[in-house]
């Protein structure tokens, strides 16, 4: 090796390491910076910055519109609503809200959403107290943030759209629910009315679902429910299914997973579909069907003697059946047996 490119590797060598002590001087400069600013995003600094009471006396529709906080409803005995806004910013950063009374609809809007960067330790939260006795319309919309509603109650209406975060609601009893999430897990209770629910990813946990007819999408993820009756049109796309008392009618698919259904009794014609996955189905003794299965790739295997097992079956079980059951995949087995 000649002088010269000793020399060349020598001055390499000094500039990497001017550069690691520069990057060592700004990171030490930044973080004592940083936990100077941001002290005050302790747990402990959270305050409570707003605490109202409003009169809802004759609303028919209450609104409210969180952006990016953290939600959660609670009932209150009190006859009338509160507001309760807690935050850990200083008031130029924190969340704005407008409240509004419009004839019979009562409003509440996060006005400003906090963007001071994806590091910081922001909590804010909003937490709306309705008398136990409002039975009226009841819409929840978050672009950003979890929600939690775990008292039971009773509404004409209920509508729910989340962006992405989480959401944890108890039973509900209403005429009429819309349940939206782009991005987070639906965790619900006893859930009793007619609607939609539609989850672009993440999974679905219901406990009971009891109804005329309900509409459920999941995009990606599971669904699983212990109870659900009524006319019913349940599809995932990319996820496992599993219902373990079903009661009703309709169709139940997952274009990528398993399907796995308890069937209670039978109200109508129930299709279940697989387009690549197994479907496990369990009825019970008393139920009298026509079965149509069918595996475009695997096998058929029933409990019924007027059955034949193998790629399709088409039979007749019990006395007098009235009602079809369909099940079909095209890649992977069928189980449909006694409970």
């Amino acid at each position: 090796m000649t002088n010269k490119q000793r020399n060349g590797y020598m001055w390499r060598i000094l500039a990497l390491l001017a550069m690691a002590a520069l990057l060592i001087f700004v990171l030490i400069r930044g973080l004592k910076g940083a936990s100077a600013m941001f002290a005050w995003f302790d747990h402990s600094d959270v305050e409570i910055v707003l605490d109202e009471r409003f009169d809802i006396q004759g609303v028919r529709q209450v609104v409210l519109d969180a952006g990016s906080l953290t939600v959660e409803v609670k009932s209150t005995s009190e006859d009338q609503a509160r507001l309760v806004f807690q935050s850990n910013l200083p008031p130029d950063k924190r969340a704005q809200l407008a409240v509004e009374r419009d004839g019979d609809t009562f409003t509440v809007e996060q006005l400003r959403h906090v963007r001071i960067g994806l590091f910081l330790n922001v909590r804010e939260k909003l937490t709306l107290y309705l008398p136990a006795d409002y039975q009226e319309a009841l819409t929840l919309r978050l672009r950003s943030g979890n929600l939690n509603m775990a008292d039971a109650r009773q509404l004409s209406s209920l509508e729910v759209n989340l962006t992405s975060g989480n959401v944890e609601i108890g039973d509900i009893d209403a005429k009429n629910y819309d349940v939206q999430a782009s991005s987070g897990n639906v965790t619900l209770g006893n859930w009793r009315g007619e609607g939609k629910m539609r989850v672009t990813s993440g999974n679905i946990r219901l406990h009971s679902l009891a109804g005329a007819g309900h509409e459920i999408r999941s995009s990606s993820g599971t669904v699983r429910i212990g109870s659900l009756s009524g006319d019913t049109a349940l599809h995932v796309t990319s996820g496992t299914v599993r219902v373990e008392h079903f009661e009703g009618s309709g169709s139940i698919s997952s274009s990528s997973g398993s399907v796995n259904v308890g069937i209670d009794r039978l109200a109508g014609d129930l299709s279940i579909r697989c387009t690549s996955g197994a479907v496990r189905v369990t009825v019970p003794n008393s139920q009298a069907f026509y079965l149509e299965a069918e595996s475009m790739s695997g096998s058929v295997k029933t409990d019924f003697p007027s059955a034949k097992d193998g790629r399709r079956t088409v039979a007749s079980v019990g006395t007098s059946p009235e009602y079809t059951l369909r099940c079909h995949t095209t890649s992977g087995s069928v189980r449909v047996g006694y409970q």
